[in-house]
């Protein structure tokens, strides 16, 4: 049954976090809009364009690591639960999901996943910070 069962967690997260392209930029797009005060939904949008996509083994491999701990820690009629389908389920492992990938643990794997990428240049995460700090500058109208 848990291989059976780890394929539904994985299935069912992928569906949620590894939508096609306009759905992700959407999701971005609000993403964006809470985390920068005062950008409006057009340029938000516009930037939501600029953020690559990331390999689809980078999310299978995220989501099989959190089935796997799943697995370890719920019982499989829980999570054959919040498998069902049924709204409340899916948000709720949804939200188990995100939990997860803000673990410590989840921060060290993603941020050598992305340094191991193909393409990655060496001190980009350094470069990914100024960029950031730049967005959040022009989104509040400062100068500097």
């Amino acid at each position: 049954m848990a291989p059976a069962l780890r394929r539904r967690v994985v299935e069912r997260i992928l569906a949620r976090f590894a939508p096609d392209g306009e759905t992700r930029r959407e999701a971005l797009r609000d993403v964006l809009m809470l985390g920068i005060p005062n950008l409006n939904e057009e340029s938000a949008a516009e930037m939501a364009r600029f953020v690559p996509e990331l390999p689809a083994e980078l999310y299978e491999k995220w989501a099989g690591l959190f089935a796997d701990r799943l697995l370890e820690t719920a019982d499989e009629r829980t999570i054959g639960d919040l498998c069902a389908g049924d709204a409340d389920n899916e948000a709720a492992l949804a939200l188990v999901f995100a939990m997860f990938m803000e673990s410590e643990r989840m921060e060290k794997i993603v941020a050598e996943d992305l340094k191991n990428l193909p393409g990655a240049a060496p001190g980009g995460e350094d470069k990914a910070a100024l960029l950031g700090l730049w967005l959040r500058g022009r989104s509040t109208g400062s100068t500097q």
